[in-house]
């Protein structure tokens, strides 16, 4: 309980918990374990082998729970105990071993959910925070926000990555009308506050180790990623182009353009 309290990593890990709970339901039960328990356990294995490999000697593995929880939570629950296991050791395998100068270059989830779709064509399903009903009012969603709400209190002010994400935001509200044909304020809403956009800005853009910790430079980022994400899209739905998910590819595209300046 004490750790609940004043580890921010500990209470990620809880509320993360609860949300994969919550959303889990939604899903037949033998998927949710099937996904949860590969997810979780090939990422911990992965973490607890390269890290002895590097430096030799155990710990507890908090990053790769808060990993192998959000893998859980986007990639796809019906792919393969193999694609799965790739993703994992991707995930946690550049985590560990692409640094410069001691920095961590990709969000580990981010880039091993690129290398299950480069290898396998597998693309992030993000079940976890779509499986909502939009517009109603049910006890169900209240729970979804309400952890939701947590994660972003603990990123925002915990991890003080509030700018990132209100800059991203932000951005993607105005330029949505110049991307978007089919654009309303209905839908601009619907979207922005949706769960899958909460959770994308929240949990993957605001990653501690990954985005910036300078004020300005956590605007920048955001406003970046955001620009970024809507160019993407914009690019798949006039080309027709296989490409891979945009949230994804503008998440990374981010990480690499800022990693030096954070």
């Amino acid at each position: 309980m004490y750790l609940i309290k004043t580890n921010p990593k500990v209470q990620f890990i809880f509320f993360l918990l609860l949300f994969f709970i919550i959303t889990s339901f939604r899903i037949a039960l033998v998927q949710s374990l099937y996904i949860f328990t590969l997810c979780i356990g090939f990422s911990v294995f992965a973490d607890l082998t390269f890290a002895y490999i590097r430096k030799k000697k155990l710990f507890i593995p908090y990053s790769a729970v808060i990993t192998g929880l959000i893998l859980a939570l986007i990639a796809d629950p019906y792919s393969s105990w193999f694609q799965i296991l790739v993703i994992c050791l991707s995930a946690i395998g550049i985590k560990n071993f692409l640094r410069i100068s001691g920095r961590h270059i990709f969000n580990p989830a981010a880039i091993g959910l690129l290398i299950g779709w480069m290898i396998f064509g597998v693309s992030p399903a993000w079940w976890g925070a779509s499986l909502y009903t939009p517009g109603a009012v049910s006890f169900l969603n209240i729970i979804i926000y309400l952890s939701l709400t947590t994660l972003a209190f603990i990123s925002c002010y915990r991890y003080k990555k509030w700018s990132t994400v209100l800059s991203f935001l932000l951005v993607f509200a105005i330029l949505s009308p110049l991307f978007f044909s089919s654009f309303s304020i209905k839908s601009l809403i619907s979207t922005v506050l949706g769960p899958g956009m909460i959770f994308y800005t929240t949990v993957m853009l605001a990653e501690p180790m990954t985005s910036p910790v300078n004020k300005k430079r956590q605007i920048l980022y955001g406003v970046t990623v955001a620009v970024l994400y809507l160019f993407i899209v914009f690019i798949i739905r006039t080309t027709g182009k296989s490409l891979p998910d945009s949230s994804i590819t503008a998440l990374l595209l981010g990480n690499l353009l800022f990693f030096k300046y954070r």
